[in-house]
């Protein structure tokens, strides 16, 4: 069996189709015995995700030659057979957040966000305030049902009235990594929501310290705030996204935007597995993607890598789940920071495998470190 998972911004073949705005990014490509193909893929429009595609807007090639369905049984896989998505909202309660209907907009706002956002994936809320570390509010597994209280914040009590900004989004990018690591799928995909309401005034951590963190992450980042907050510019946490309100009392809809983004973002990820013709050699392969725009215009977009067909031959089920592998050496991410009152949950195995899983053994599904490619992560 032989698999790669890619890495790095180099190894990510993307492709704007003719039309213009479609994009497609390969996260990770898988190749097996007897002749089994997989790549897990992303597509967007306009920055926008695509959902809702079927096998017939996918096309292959290999060697550029154009392969017909019925020879390769192309077929879209469920996600959860390779993949875990998850998100960490992390929300700003400092300062004065009992005055007024403060604390009671943020609550509703909430739990807007996590209404939305836990409907394909689960959600983790933390807090933070002017304290040295971040509270565990909630864990919001995925599902329909609509979060309308939130106790652990509707009574939250601020251990300092200053802000700790910037030391909790570097905490809150760890806490996000730990979670991941516990899901023993190889390929994580991590979203970091951030709601600030103004600058860092702790000083415990210095901003290019989080700027560090947050350019060297491979989660995806988006950022909630108040229009023209003084001192205050929420692009500067916002690598992927903003999302901002005019004022405190349109809050909910920016939060509601933001975890429909969020939901609408993981449907825009696909598991294309299909047998190849290949019988030897390293062989070149393309996947395109073609949609029709709301003028019924052609889009396409695709992506494109290798696989080593050596050995390769007959019997293969595209059905079968594909094993995706990272060598130890190409990611080892550090150990999480435990966030206050919430220690860090423990990796369940050992980052990296350096073998390839034997098919139909134990650890088929072990979990390995993430590509660092921002936005495919962990």
């Amino acid at each position: 069996m032989k698999s790669t998972l890619f890495l790095g911004l180099s190894l990510l073949l993307i492709a704007l189709g003719c039309g213009g705005g479609l994009r497609v990014d390969s996260v990770a490509t898988s190749s097996d015995k007897p002749s089994n193909v997989a790549v897990y893929l992303t597509v967007t429009k306009d920055g926008q995700p695509v959902k809702e595609l079927f096998e017939k807007n996918f096309r292959i090639s290999e060697e550029g030659q154009d392969l017909a369905p019925e020879q390769t049984k192309q077929t879209l896989l469920p996600k959860d057979m390779a993949a875990v998505h998850r998100t960490l909202l992390l929300v700003d309660m400092s300062g004065p957040v009992t005055e007024g209907d403060t604390r009671e907009r943020i609550v509703t706002a909430v739990g807007k966000f996590v209404t939305r956002a836990h409907t394909t994936q689960p959600v983790t809320v933390y807090a933070f305030d002017g304290g040295a570390g971040i509270r565990l509010i909630a864990d919001f597994p995925q599902g329909t049902a609509e979060v309308t209280e939130i106790p652990e914040l509707t009574s939250y009590k601020p251990d300092d009235a200053s802000s700790n900004l910037n030391s909790a989004v570097v905490e809150a990018l760890a806490q996000l990594d730990a979670r991941l690591m516990t899901t023993q799928k190889p390929i994580r995909v991590g979203t970091l929501v951030v709601f600030a309401r103004g600058p860092d005034l702790a000083g415990r951590v210095q901003e290019h310290v989080r700027s560090d963190a947050l350019r060297q992450s491979p989660h995806l980042v988006y950022a909630i705030s108040i229009k023209n907050t003084p001192g205050f510019y929420a692009g500067n946490l916002a690598k992927t996204g903003a999302f901002e309100a005019e004022s405190m009392s349109s809050l909910n809809s920016a939060f509601e935007s933001a975890g429909t983004r969020i939901a609408d973002g993981v449907n825009s990820y696909y598991l294309l597995s299909y047998c190849s013709p290949a019988r030897a050699g390293q062989r070149h392969f393309r996947v395109n993607v073609v949609i029709q725009d709301e003028k019924g215009q052609e889009l396409s977009g695709s992506v494109s890598s290798t696989f080593d067909a050596s050995g390769f031959g007959s019997g293969c089920d595209p059905t079968a789940r594909p094993r995706f592998v990272v060598r130890a050496e190409d990611a080892k991410p550090s150990a999480p920071a435990p966030a206050t009152g919430a220690p860090a949950p423990a990796p369940s195995d050992k980052p990296g495998a350096t073998e390839p899983n034997k098919a139909g053994g134990e650890d088929d599904d072990k979990a390995v470190p993430p590509p660092s490619k921002p936005g495919y992560a962990q």
